[in-house]
């Protein structure tokens, strides 16, 4: 499998390719012949959607879809898979065109991406979409991210999605991961790893660090053997071509670590401070006199916090500041499994499902008691069903 994948995608140039992608899903490990017909259509419905030159403006440009495009591990495809599907799903909808307008800028595609997801559940959920309506809010024009009409009860309410950036902390430990792990990009799935970094690096040692790695992950593909980086209290990771693969598994359960993972560095932020600060800076978004949904993602939130009741009462009270709010959703995942989990405290919910991919969804859904403008229970059950079922 791997020879077949090294003739369809050998090259730095078969990446920008979409037809070399397209025959690359005939080799996805894993993937039954509906699965690999399905990757195959979703790469064809997103050349035509982004066009013929997308992929090279892409990694022109360092678009983050670039990501998802070398690393061909299956989990990779059937993301390529769930956003054909979406698109699909959203195309036909009044003013799509400014969500595709986002999805193809380097620079907007993680919110776009945030809006898209959104769109998809609420859509499937039974709610008509408009993406940046145009609303009159009191003699103000206001711009959020979506419009809904509920299909039954033709009721209108408006979307703001927002992603919460990093703080400054988690960016600097999140730099350092990525300038860590980049140099083994291009190697997989034909080199395998793990490792942790025990702390953010300033600049020059973290240039130091890739340097090195550089040079271990070149022997590695030159000598086509096990290797190490270890500095102590700093770094330790092994790579291993796949012939080595079992000397590196045994190396990385000496060290209480996992082939295929790398962890750290760690840092320490207040995130449901930040999230309260958020909730007060978006709702300004939405228009007073219409009752509004706003939606948050924000991973690290789910990353620190132990007790989620405690965070839900914590949370509670910022939405309750807010009348036009009828519901504030904080959204969160990350690759793995686990079992299904549904929380409920009071009219709020907290809900933790694994998807068919082993990607985790996590949602904690804040319904505002005190909104001053109502709408029917059916609604906001469409409402609740979008974020628990699609």
């Amino acid at each position: 499998m791997e020879e077949k994948n090294m003739k369809i995608l050998e090259r730095h140039e078969d990446y920008l390719d979409w037809e070399k992608l397209i025959q690359h899903c005939e080799t996805i490990d894993g993937f039954t012949d509906l699965e690999k017909e399905g990757a195959k259509r979703a790469f064809r419905l997103l050349k035509e959607e982004f066009g013929n030159d997308f992929l090279k403006c892409a990694f022109a440009n360092y678009h983050p879809i670039r990501h998802y495009i070398v690393n061909l591990a299956p989990w990779t495809r059937r993301w390529v898979i769930w956003l054909a599907e979406a698109i699909k799903e959203l195309k036909d909808q009044e003013n799509y065109p400014n969500l595709l307008s986002r999805l193809k800028d380097d620079e907007k595609f993680g919110e776009g991406v945030s809006v898209l997801e959104s769109a998809y559940k609420l859509s499937k959920a039974g709610f008509n979409i408009s993406f940046d309506p145009l609303i009159d809010s009191l003699g103000r024009t206001k711009s959020p991210d979506l419009k809904l009409i509920d299909k039954d009860t033709k009721e209108e309410l408006f979307v703001e999605v927002s992603v919460l950036g990093e703080s400054k902390i988690a960016r600097d430990a999140s730099q350092t991961m990525q300038r860590i792990i980049e140099p083994l990009w291009w190697s997989v799935p034909f080199m395998h790893y793990c490792g942790r970094i025990y702390k953010t690096l300033s600049e020059k040692h973290l240039a130091h660090i890739v340097k090195n790695l550089d040079e271990i992950v070149e022997k590695v593909k030159r000598e086509n053997i096990f290797q190490n980086l270890v500095i102590e209290d700093v770094i330790e990771m092994g790579i291993a071509p796949e012939n080595d693969k079992q000397f590196l598994e045994k190396w990385a359960t000496e060290r209480g670590l996992k082939v295929g993972e790398f962890s750290g560095p760690p840092f320490d932020v207040d995130e449901i401070l930040r999230t309260k600060r958020k909730i007060e800076n978006e709702q300004k978004q939405l228009p007073s006199n219409h009752p509004n949904i706003l939606i948050i993602r924000n991973n690290n939130l789910f990353f620190h916090v132990r007790d989620i009741r405690k965070t839900i009462n914590e949370l509670e009270e910022a939405v309750y500041e807010y009348p036009h709010l009828l519901v504030v959703v904080i959204a969160g995942g990350y690759m793995g499994s686990g079992e299904n989990v549904i929380t409920m405290k009071d009219q709020h919910v907290f809900i933790k499902k694994t998807k068919a991919d082993l990607f985790v969804e996590q949602y904690i859904i804040l319904f505002n008691q005190f909104c001053g403008l109502k709408i029917s229970p059916s609604t906001i059950t469409k409402v609740y069903n979008s974020f628990r079922s699609y």
